[in-house]
């Protein structure tokens, strides 16, 4: 995030947002230095403060990808995107390739990319079918992804957030080589590294994931 953004983020969002989380699990799985990719489930627009709030001490790392595809959204957070490190898309004007190829490059300096693999937020009992962008990404930039869960504490509107144990993808890395002239072969190893990080997510979040 931009040095200024980081300042007021630190001092009127987070200590709100610390107010209005429950707990949080897993925070030693966080690592310290490197880059690495952040996979959550998406509840809604909150989502952006709490995970804030979580890595608080790696503020200035965070990048989150955030779509930019209609004149609402631009409305709604184009003044938060201009401020804060946003990867902004446009999945109407960008195709798949630049759109990996500016994530993957986001990754490089020991930067954090916060990425949502439902593509929606999503407020039912089940989690969406992950876009198997977020497998692409962490595979091609040879990084970990750190799977979060979150969810509401029962009869409270206060966030429950559990971080999982780091998920390495040498083998897929080597398999990816193996089979991006094979287009069916490259969809199913990218849609089995998906459901393997959505399965991980389902766990931490508590909401079956059935694909």
């Amino acid at each position: 995030m931009k040095i200024l953004f980081v300042y007021l983020y630190k001092l009127f969002v987070l200590p709100i947002a610390g107010l209005l989380t429950k707990r949080i699990g897993g925070k030693e799985n966080i690592p310290q230095k490197k880059s690495f990719i952040l996979a959550s489930n998406h509840i809604n627009s909150l989502d952006y403060w709490f995970i804030g709030n979580t890595l608080r001490g790696r503020a200035k790392d965070l990048n989150f990808v955030a779509a930019m595809d209609d004149l609402k959204t631009f409305i709604q957070s184009g003044l938060l995107y201009s401020v804060s490190n946003i990867i902004a898309i446009n999945r109407k004007k960008e195709g798949r390739e630049g759109i990996i190829k500016k994530i993957v490059e986001s990754l490089r300096n020991e930067k954090i990319v916060v990425i949502f693999p439902e593509g929606d937020t999503n407020r039912k009992k089940e989690l969406l079918k992950g876009k198997t962008g977020v497998a692409e990404i962490a595979i091609k930039a040879g990084v970990p992804v750190i799977p979060l869960g979150m969810g509401k504490a029962k009869g409270s509107f206060r966030r429950i957030i559990e971080i999982g144990e780091p998920l390495y993808f040498s083998r897929e890395q080597k398999l990816l080589k193996e089979t991006e002239g094979n287009q069916k072969e490259y969809r199913v190893l990218l849609r089995k590294t998906t459901d393997q990080i959505m399965q991980r997510i389902s766990k931490l979040c508590q909401k079956p994931y059935k694909y």
